[in-house]
Formats: C-alpha cells, sequence, structure tokens
C-alpha cells in the first residue's frame, strides 16, 4: 500500500479494520482455482473410463463447495467490506471537512472554492476507490495470493512448466507495470487539477448568471470552461491509451504462455505428466497464476489512477493544522 494512503488509514484510526477485511476475503480466490482445477481434471477421467454415472454425483458435490465458497465471499462483502467503506468515505468527509471549518479566512483563500470541493468529493472517492473498489489494493491483495499459492502447486506438479510459465510472464509484466503505466499518475493529476478550474468556471455561471449576462461575459466564461474541459479530456485520453497498451501486452503474454505450455505438456504426457487430465490441471493454474498477474497489474493500474486523489487529500491532511485545530488535539 502506498505510504500516502496508509498515512490516511492510520489518521483515521481504520488499520484494523482493514487488516480484518484483508485477512477476510485474501484466500477466495485461491480456493475457486482448487475447485476448478481439481472438478475438470476428475471429469476428464471419468469421461476417459466412461463412468457416466458418477459424472452427476461429482457434479452436485463441486456445486456444494463453490456455493459455500461464494456465499462466504458474499457474507464477508455485505458484512464487512461494505460496512468498512462506509465508514471511511465518512470519516474521512468528516475529518477534511473538520479541518477546512478550522481554518482562518486566509487559509481557506489559499486554494480555490473549485479546488476544495474537488477535494472534498472527487479526490475522497479515488482514495476509498484506491483500497476497495473493484481491482485495486484490495483485490491486488487477492490477486497476489491466489499467485503464490498456485505458484506453489504448479512447482510441485511440474516444475520445469512452471519455469516457461514465469520466463513468459516476467518481461512482459515488467513492460505492463512499470514502463507502459508510471505516466498514469501524473496524467490523472493533472486531470483533477483541470477539473477544479472547471468548477471554479462552473459556479459563476450557476450563482452569478444574470450578472455575466449584464456585462457581456459569457463568451468569457464558456471560453474558460471550454478551455478546462478539453484539458481534463486530454490528460484521462492520455491515461486510457496507457491502460490500452497494457492490457494488450497482458493479452500477448497470456496467449503466448497458454500455446508454450500445451506444446511442451503434450511432448512431456507419459513422462513428467502423467496423462491430459493432469496437463488441463497444471493448465488451470497456469491461468490461475497469468489471472493473477494480470488483475495485479490491473489494479496497479487503477491503484495510480486513484492515487492522485489520495494525493490531493493528503496534502490537506498534511498541511500545518490550524491552531484551533492543534489546540483541540492537545485536549483545550
Amino acid at each position: 500500500m502506498n505510504r500516502k494512503v496508509s498515512g490516511i488509514i492510520k489518521e483515521l484510526d481504520m488499520k484494523k479494520d482493514f487488516l480484518i477485511m484483508m485477512i477476510l476475503r485474501s484466500p477466495f480466490d485461491f480456493l475457486n482455482a482448487v475447485l476448478n482445477a481439481n472438478m475438470l481434471e476428475a471429469f476428464i477421467r471419468m469421461a476417459e473410463r466412461k463412468e457416466e454415472n458418477e459424472l452427476l454425483h461429482t457434479f452436485v458435490k463441486f456445486l456444494i463447495f463453490v456455493v459455500l465458497l461464494f456465499g462466504y465471499n458474499a457474507l464477508v462483502w455485505s458484512t464487512i467490506s461494505v460496512k468498512t467503506d462506509m465508514m471511511f468515505h465518512k470519516r474521512l468527509r468528516k475529518r477534511l471537512l473538520s479541518s477546512m471549518l478550522s481554518r482562518t479566512e486566509q487559509q481557506m483563500e489559499s486554494k480555490s472554492a473549485g479546488d476544495w470541493v474537488t477535494r472534498l468529493n472527487m479526490d475522497t472517492d479515488k482514495t476509498a476507490d484506491y483500497i476497495t473498489c473493484p481491482l485495486n489494493f484490495m483485490h491486488a491483495i487477492i490477486a497476489t495470493v491466489n499467485l503464490i499459492l498456485s505458484s506453489i502447486i504448479l512447482i510441485i506438479l511440474n516444475v520445469r512448466l512452471y519455469a516457461v510459465a514465469v520466463l513468459v510472464m516476467i518481461p512482459f509484466f515488467f513492460l505492463s507495470s512499470v514502463v507502459i503505466i508510471r505516466k498514469i499518475p501524473y496524467y490523472r493529476k493533472k486531470a483533477l487539477e483541470s477539473h477544479a478550474k472547471y468548477t471554479n468556471w462552473i459556479e459563476p455561471i450557476v450563482e452569478a448568471g444574470d450578472v455575466i449576462r449584464v456585462f457581456d461575459g459569457e463568451e468569457i466564461v464558456m471560453k474558460k470552461v471550454e478551455e478546462a474541459s478539453i484539458e481534463i479530456f486530454r490528460r484521462n485520453i492520455k491515461a486510457h491509451k496507457c491502460t490500452a497498451w497494457s492490457s494488450f501486452v497482458n493479452i500477448i503474454s497470456g496467449n503466448l504462455g497458454y500455446i508454450l505450455l500445451l506444446l511442451m505438456g503434450n511432448s512431456m504426457i507419459g513422462s513428467g505428466v502423467r496423462d491430459f487430465a493432469e496437463l488441463t490441471k497444471i493448465t488451470q493454474y497456469r491461468g490461475q497464476m497469468m489471472m493473477g498477474v494480470m488483475c495485479v497489474n490491473s489494479c496497479i493500474n487503477n491503484m495510480k489512477t486513484n492515487l492522485a486523489g489520495a494525493e490531493r487529500v493528503n496534502e490537506v491532511l498534511i498541511e500545518e493544522e490550524p491552531e484551533a485545530h492543534q489546540l483541540d488535539k492537545m485536549g483545550i
């Protein structure tokens, strides 16, 4: 987790809540991978042995495990994750609003009204999204657990095929997660700054539209709104292009690794690989490894995007505290 986001969580006294949520949700993907891999292997073996009568019993058995697993995940999500997310939003907005109310007029005027509104709303949402929104920090932890444990099982099943899978993944992952997306936080932060300018020019239209028309200022105001809108669009498009190239690299890596695994595994049946059912099981765990890598990569992309909002929130929290807030913390 980024140290700035971690600092915000510590500031809100919610480290324990997030730790419990991560521990409870982290094993889901791996347990689902184990069920899928073993179920497919069992079905193939029964089909090869023509044990049609056992297929239904095996299917029902695995179905019960799947229902229990997804029921557990839904229970954790509905009872803990949602409440933690709502609590984080509430505490962060309250903390920011308290900071704003305790500042002097001079301190408030150091930032525009649009900038304050953006930090209180959009940046707060992005900070929360960094942690709990789909394909962000929480899902990166779940995917990492799945990646590590699936890798261990694949090593046990076949070291050579594991080595091939890793050798294909590493260069593509580095290219996608390090080289391509490194500019995304910069583009997103600039887009947020442009959005603050946009809000600054929208406010006069809403509150003083008649005055603007009396002094023939519509053209000037609309021109400023247009410039801010175009700047937001340009920055976001650049970030989207980086994300698209990252996804393309991940697809190439996934398909190439899968083809190599099948070609090598097919030639090893009877020696390094027991039969086709075991090869299928190996490809399932390799698929989970690849899914974990791609999920982590997507999470990194989104986390870098949302980090721009977290940085802007953190700028407010780490600023020199107003005297009233300092006295409040001292209990005076």
